[in-house]
């Protein structure tokens, strides 16, 4: 059985690049979420068994994502919660990790990251080792179609 996973992020193609790595490692990305209102109410209805969540993810309705991981975490505490987000003060990492958070993967993703995820998720679900370790060094991180890495994009503020 697949495991079910919830993606907070709104940047396509990082959705993209992380939904194909999930699905190497044995994981059913069953919905996406562009913004914090919406990856609420998809968590209460897809009751998902693991979150990747954005931290920059767009705010709606006045949720931030410290307040969507809240809301998450007393819907169901019992839901991992993965962070994927691009660098972030210290103080910011430890209260997503003090407060259950299950680990912080850094952005722009890179070749290692997926065999961190794979490592960190096949403890928790050990059900993910029946899915040849192998299968996560075969896919490398590239967009296929156009033959080069495939980074997240950091926003550039004007001066």
């Amino acid at each position: 059985m697949l495991m079910r996973v919830l993606m907070v992020e709104e940047s396509l193609p990082v959705r993209d690049v992380m939904r194909h790595h999930l699905e190497c490692i044995g994981c059913e990305v069953v919905a996406e979420a562009g913004d914090t209102t919406q990856a609420l109410d998809l968590f209460r209805t897809v009751a998902p068994a693991l979150v990747t969540l954005d931290i920059a993810v767009s705010r709606r309705g006045g949720m931030g994502a410290l307040a969507l991981f809240r809301a998450m975490r007393t819907v169901n505490p019992q839901t991992p919660i993965l962070i994927v987000s691009g660098p972030a003060f210290p103080e910011v990492r430890r209260t997503f990790l003090s407060e259950g958070a299950l680990d912080y993967i850094l952005k722009p993703l890179v070749d290692g990251s997926f065999e961190q995820l794979f490592a960190r998720l096949s403890a928790i679900f050990p059900q993910l080792l029946e899915t040849a370790p192998e299968r996560v060094a075969k896919a490398p991180l590239v967009d296929s179609s156009a033959a080069r890495p495939m980074r997240a994009r950091r926003r550039v503020r004007a001066a």
